[in-house]
């Protein structure tokens, strides 16, 4: 499916462009222009354009932003859900092909839900950190988000909410953004939530010079964890795990926190399409797994994507002993992010460095989104970015 808007037109500072080519359509307020925003729906169009992501990502700045989408596109979930992506345009692109219509300026990873075979018209991004959902730059990102809104709107959207990185206070003071026409403003509500996130893990040329960055109780719980797990269980790390899928599928029913076959199967599948992907583990003396670390590499920066730590020894804080491998390993190979998908609850996180994190809710004013706002009480989690801003008694909707 391919579809296309037009908006315009849009005054936007020079500084909001500052991040696009000498080539590219002045974003200047003295030279405006139209917007066109098409669509692909569904995995095998998205990952047509693949190439035309990253180097967008690159133009704007948001390294790895896109690299492993694979990675989000067949990511399973409790509802049915089949991605879509919006591709910003300048105007004069509309009437081309899409492979010669040039650079986009902008290109946004969503998801339509499906309950029973029928969509629920409710879109979300998929992405809690925010840094694999909008690729723009920065300046322009609030404003292609509420473009985005309004196009899905008028589309058929009921209900929708885009999570995207917004850079750091200072950032924001100092790019003014636009506000597109919105041709739902009468019969939407829109609503605004911000927070700020630890985001990685700065790491040092050293382990040692990394450890003294972070907090002194969480280092010495590091240090103290991983020589008591290699004397007391015999613990020894494995850089590159080699392992079938019928011990992995194994291995995960006896894990705390274990996941569904399904997500299990999807882990190990997932893992060879990565552009760099890692899996690490620790075994006891005895050969046993004792942790399952996968992840990825991407410019320069390291990432967590799962961990799997076998149940029943909560003293030995396997959680903790497997990253610290898993950080000693990475500065070795010259990394320097820690990052870790969906965030990490453990005391580490307050030594990240942190980054804002927008979240934009459009509701249509109609019968569908009342009864989706009812639905997600019983299939989204109370920690769920989305049920936060449906359900927050403080939020203003406009």
């Amino acid at each position: 499916m391919k579809a296309e808007r037009s908006w315009g037109p849009m005054p936007v500072s020079e500084e909001n462009g500052r991040f696009l080519r000498q080539s590219e359509p002045s974003l200047s307020a003295n030279s405006p222009y139209r917007l066109h925003i098409r669509a692909l729906k569904g995995r095998d169009q998205i990952l047509a354009v693949t190439g035309m992501l990253q180097d967008l990502a690159v133009r704007c700045g948001q390294l790895g932003a896109m690299q492993d989408i694979v990675y989000y596109l067949s990511k399973p979930g409790v509802l049915k859900r089949i991605p879509q992506l919006l591709l910003f345009f300048p105007e004069g692109s509309s009437a081309k092909p899409l492979e010669q219509a040039g650079e986009p300026m902008g290109a946004l990873l969503l998801f339509e839900y499906y309950l029973l075979g029928s969509s629920l018209s409710l879109f979300t991004t998929n992405d809690r950190s925010g840094r694999n959902s909008l690729v723009c730059p920065i300046g322009l990102r609030s404003f292609l988000a509420i473009c985005a809104s309004d196009y899905l709107i008028e589309h058929g959207a009921h209900t929708v909410m885009i999570s995207y990185r917004n850079g750091p206070a200072a950032a924001l003071d100092s790019s003014p953004q636009p506000q597109p026409p919105l041709a739902s403003r009468l019969d939407a509500r829109m609503a605004s939530r911000e927070q700020d996130i630890p985001d990685y893990l700065p790491l040092a040329d050293s382990y040692e010079a990394t450890l003294a960055t972070i907090g002194q109780r969480t280092r010495s719980n590091m240090r103290y964890n991983r020589r008591r797990a290699e004397s007391r269980l015999g613990c020894t790390f494995h850089p590159a795990v080699d392992i079938s899928r019928e011990e992995f599928l194994a291995f995960n029913r006896e894990t705390m926190y274990k996941v569904s076959d399904q997500v299990a199967s999807w882990r190990y599948d997932i893992h060879q399409g990565l552009a760099q992907p890692l899996f690490m583990g620790l075994r006891d003396k005895d050969g046993r797994w004792l942790a399952l670390i996968g992840g990825r590499r991407f410019d320069c920066g390291s990432e967590i994507l799962w961990q799997m730590n076998r149940d029943g020894l909560p003293q030995f804080s396997l959680s903790l002993v497997a990253r610290s491998y898993f950080i000693e390993h990475e500065i070795a190979h010259g990394s320097e992010a820690l990052y870790i998908e969906g965030g990490t609850s453990h005391p580490i996180h307050f030594s990240f460095v942190r980054e804002r994190l927008t979240h934009l809710a459009v509701l249509r004013r109609s019968l569908r989104a009342v009864l989706t706002k009812k639905l997600a009480r019983h299939f989204i989690s109370e920690d769920n970015d989305l049920a936060r801003i449906l359900f927050d008694p403080v939020i203003v909707w406009s």
